[in-house]
């Protein structure tokens, strides 16, 4: 009877030993089967928040720099305009102050050439 009690004991001694064990390894198991925490979630939610923010801020720029190149790109075209009808105004004030045309308008007009009244402009 002896040996009868002391397994018990013993058996009684291992069980509470192995027992918080078991509930450690499920309190574990259901951790990694429950999924994330609360914590975990809330950091990854933020994260991913984040995320979403940064892209739809970096589509914004994006459209943003498109819309301000072309819209240098249209002044650039209108510069470019601007400067061809000068150019084209530059040669035709050329053209019309050539000195056989100023000197035919006098002719027609009966105009003399006085020397003295004479200017030379130069650029």
């Amino acid at each position: 009877m002896m040996n009868d009690n002391l397994a018990r004991q013993l058996a009684n001694e291992t069980q509470p030993l192995t027992q918080p064990k078991k509930t450690e390894n499920r309190e574990n198991e259901k951790k990694l089967h429950k999924g994330l925490t609360r914590l975990e979630m809330a950091v990854s939610g933020l994260f991913g928040f984040v995320l979403f923010a940064l892209a739809v801020g970096h589509i914004a720029l994006s459209m943003q720099v498109s819309t301000t190149n072309r819209s240098i790109q249209d002044i650039e075209s209108q510069a470019a305009m601007v400067q061809i009808e000068n150019s084209n105004y530059e040669q035709n004030v050329q053209e019309l102050s050539r000195y056989d045309r100023v000197y035919s308008i006098a002719k027609e007009n009966d105009l003399k050439m006085n020397e003295e009244q004479i200017r030379n402009v130069f650029k």
